[in-house]
């Protein structure tokens, strides 16, 4: 993600259920600024994974809706390479969400992390 706050960042939430879509943006909104973020709701797969190439900051996934095949998504996902995060947010599972977050590192960054991948 940009460290550059005059540049918002690019949201996707994709999600069947409008209730979770705006629910997300306007928590989103509060939360950072309605200035902060350019959000786009999806509300299939065959809309996320195309979305997935205009390299979004920040992809919100709905992990309960089965009309997104979780499997496809994650696969397109890995095989990108533009910085991302990818958040899977369960309403069924109260409190679970996983983070996914593809960024791009020099060698030198990288075996540092490997040192101690649990450090910050």
């Amino acid at each position: 993600m940009s460290d550059s706050p005059a540049q918002a960042r690019r949201i996707l939430i994709v999600s069947a259920n409008p209730l979770f879509r705006e629910g997300l943006r306007k928590l989103y909104a509060e939360r950072w600024g309605e200035q902060s973020a350019t959000v786009h709701m999806l509300t299939t797969l065959e809309e996320a994974l195309p979305a997935l190439e205009t390299h979004p900051d920040l992809v919100i996934v709905d992990y309960d809706d089965k009309a997104i095949n979780r499997e496809a998504f994650m696969s397109r996902f890995v095989a990108g390479e533009a910085p991302m995060q990818v958040m899977l947010v369960s309403l069924q599972e109260s409190g679970q969400v996983v983070v996914y977050d593809r960024r791009t590192m020099t060698f030198a960054q990288a075996e540092h992390w490997l040192s101690n991948p649990w450090e910050g």
